[in-house]
């Protein structure tokens, strides 16, 4: 997805209930929401969100790390979507993932909950285009990649050549 895909997905979504977009980790409790959906890599801790139904009573469980001085939230025990989102890498985006948890400590995660993160995922498999390897792209990130502006890539930037790595590895 890129910015724009992105921007898209949250408006589709809103038909769905009001999605609100949170932080995974925080330092300030009043600024757990992402107030303005920036492009990636404009704040800190902005690539690993995570999307909550405001129309219902979600369950959002977050805990204080003091070592770091930061909140995470609880992916497990909270009813959210994580939204890990593609980072653009010098001409190629990075893969980004769309998940939740159905089940919790407690148990099965609410009926409300799980029929409107089914719904989401639903909603991309039907907007987004299937690749060879089972990857859902956005329109816009497609129409960048086919028009030869964007190199859709792995989920992490790669730090090492292979050559690199053959020599480290005492292969060469």
């Amino acid at each position: 997805m890129t910015h724009k895909d992105e921007k898209s997905f949250l408006d589709a979504g809103r038909q769905l209930g009001m999605v609100k977009v949170i932080y995974n980790t925080f330092a300030d409790e009043s600024k757990m929401e992402v107030q303005m959906l920036q492009p990636v890599g404009t704040t800190a801790n902005d690539t690993n969100l995570s999307l909550m139904n405001a129309d219902t009573e979600s369950r959002i469980e977050h805990k204080f790390f003091p070592g770091s001085g930061n909140y995470c939230v609880d992916l497990a025990e909270s009813e959210v979507v994580q939204f890990n989102r593609c980072k653009p890498i010098k001409t190629w985006l990075a893969n980004g993932r769309l998940w939740f948890d159905e089940n919790s400590n407690r148990g099965k995660k609410s009926a409300v909950f799980l029929k409107w993160a089914r719904a989401l995922l639903r909603w991309v498999q039907a907007n987004y285009t299937k690749d060879a390897v089972g990857h859902f792209i956005g329109p816009n990130a497609l129409e960048l990649s086919k028009a030869g502006k964007l190199q859709l890539g792995p989920s992490v930037e790669p730090i090492l050549s292979l050559e690199e790595r053959k020599r480290i590895l005492g292969l060469q």
